[in-house]
């Protein structure tokens, strides 16, 4: 008895302990599937030759999916149909068109469609190759994508190479003709094509908007390589992508009436050559005046008219146009003042500018504080720029500008509001100072620094051919954008491509590190340019 007690118990005991065992924890399913379908076999074999199959099967070693493969699976060169493609289980099955070339290697890429089925892992880089002749082509074409003007890399745009002995014309074999070989640029604007036969290309690029491999806007982006080309295989071509806008003529766009005592002429394109004249106006009246661009012409009067007649003349395109404008009754407009800036350095400039030209001040309604003094100073007038009026450096402290309501008048309006305007001033360690020294190794060619704000407004454009030294001095703190311009028409800033005149865009290379201006700091900065 006293045995069997203690067999009893020892079974007992083993059985919670292997229960125990069991339940610390559940079972562990093993690392994560990282891997992305590779390729068991194929029928036919990849890379055959003599190739005269009318399908081809892929079989994987784990279960795939398909995703977009429409989008994604292409074949190169291009067929007159379209490949059929199904997936099921470990499966991929290609049905081939009747179309196949003799002599001729063909690649069926997958793009980003082959996936695994249960983590999704893509196998981007899969392609299936044969050839209907004896032998695998084995050329390849390597190059980047980027934009011309701002050299940031650009993604997802059709990469084309043409046979050089196309039969379309050079103004229309984009439009008309598929290519013979294609890519698309990936993330960092690379592109790849393989497997190429020997012969003259064309190189291209463009955004296949309508999936048909074709350009069919002549105004959307596009970069091309300017010469007929022999793949090498130590050759990288480097394609700048750019939107060329053909040269306009000059034409009229309209006239009309703004606000009450403005009336506003404009052209596409700038038209300061125009003679025009109001015919109906009495003499000294009123005056004409330019847009910045030059394509906008403002007309200010201060006087009543129902309309007012425009006599419009240029060479022998305008002979005797007369514009008729129908005057209506419109709110009156506010006179004000506008400030361009409201943080001063010492030797800044104070800019104010008027909504209408300014014909009167009303200097005990006006009042200038600067520091502890109060003074009844009126600001300068710019000499060929009625809108536009200074307060001129040094500056000592920090300054306020207040205007009562009457302080201005344009003729008969007469300001009904009060303004005012804080200006702060910087102190000499609020400031900042930069040297920026550009070399280049190439003396004999003409180049161009451009220096950009952060939104991208133009701060210096500067040629020089060798080097050239730019002091920004008692800058306040910012960032700015810097570019060398390969100036080869000499015209002093960027030229796009023109791919009638075989032109491609100049180069714009950015300045990667940029300037920064610091507050007390002075920076000497060196840029040694290598063309490459």
């Amino acid at each position: 008895m006293h045995f069997f007690a203690i067999s009893f118990m020892l079974i007992a005991l083993f059985e919670v302990f292997i229960s125990s065992c069991a339940s610390k924890s559940s079972p562990n399913g093993g690392p994560k599937d990282t891997l992305a379908p590779k390729l068991d076999t194929a029928f036919p074999p990849n890379q055959s030759i003599f190739f005269k199959a009318k399908e081809i099967e892929l079989r994987f070693e784990e279960y795939v999916e398909l995703k977009n493969p429409f989008d994604q699976i292409n074949i190169s060169p291009l067929l007159k149909e379209d490949l059929e493609v199904k997936g099921r289980g470990k499966k991929v099955s290609i049905s081939l068109p009747d179309s196949l070339k003799d002599n001729t290697t063909y690649i069926i890429s997958f793009g980003s469609s082959l996936a695994d089925l249960t983590e999704g892992n893509v196998n981007k880089n899969f392609k299936y190759v044969f050839s209907t002749g004896s032998y695998i082509d084995s050329l390849v074409l390597r190059g980047h994508l980027n934009n011309a003007y701002s050299g940031e890399a650009e993604k997802e745009f059709l990469v084309a190479l043409y046979s050089a002995d196309r039969k379309s014309g050079r103004d229309s074999f984009l439009l008309k003709e598929r290519p013979d070989y294609y890519a698309f640029s990936d993330e960092e604007g690379g592109f790849e094509m393989t497997n190429i036969k020997g012969g003259k290309y064309l190189l291209a690029a463009f955004e296949d908007k309508d999936g048909d491999f074709k350009r069919n806007n002549p105004k959307d982006e596009m970069a091309f390589w300017p010469d007929t080309i022999l793949i090498s295989p130590d050759t990288v071509f480097d394609l700048r992508l750019f939107t060329y806008e053909p040269e306009q003529s000059l034409r009229f766009y309209n006239a009309r009436q703004e606000a009450p005592g403005h009336v506003q002429l404009a052209w596409n394109l700038p038209a300061d050559s125009f003679k025009v004249e109001v015919l109906n106006a009495p003499i000294d009246s009123g005056f004409f005046y330019y847009s910045k661009q030059k394509d906008t012409l403002n007309y200010y009067f201060d006087f009543a008219a129902d309309s007012l007649l425009f006599k419009l003349n240029y060479d022998s395109l305008f002979v005797d146009s007369i514009i008729t404008v129908r005057l209506r009754q419109m709110s009156p407009i506010s006179l004000k003042l506008k400030s361009s800036k409201k943080d001063l350095r010492r030797n800044d400039t104070i800019k104010l500018r008027s909504n209408r030209p300014i014909t009167k001040w009303v200097q005990d309604s006006l009042l200038l504080v600067v520091g502890n003094d109060s003074l009844r100073q009126l600001p300068v007038a710019d000499s060929s720029d009625p809108f536009q009026w200074y307060y001129y450096p040094p500056h000592k402290s920090d300054i306020k500008l207040e205007l009562k309501a009457g302080a201005m008048e344009a003729g008969s309006l007469i300001s009904t509001s009060a303004q005012s305007f804080n200006y702060k001033l910087f102190a000499g360690e609020e400031l900042g100072s930069i040297d920026f020294k550009v070399k280049v190794a190439d003396s004999s060619s003409a180049y161009v620094l451009e220096i950009q704000e952060e939104k991208g407004q133009v701060y210096l454009l500067k040629s020089f051919s060798d080097s050239t030294l730019v002091s920004l001095k008692n800058e306040i703190p910012r960032k700015f954008k810097v570019f060398l311009i390969q100036d080869r028409d000499g015209n002093g800033k960027f030229s796009p491509g023109n791919f009638q005149e075989n032109r491609v865009p100049e180069r714009r290379i950015p300045y990667q590190e940029g300037l920064e201006i610091r507050a007390n700091w002075e920076l000497t900065i060196e840029w040694t340019y290598l063309p490459k």
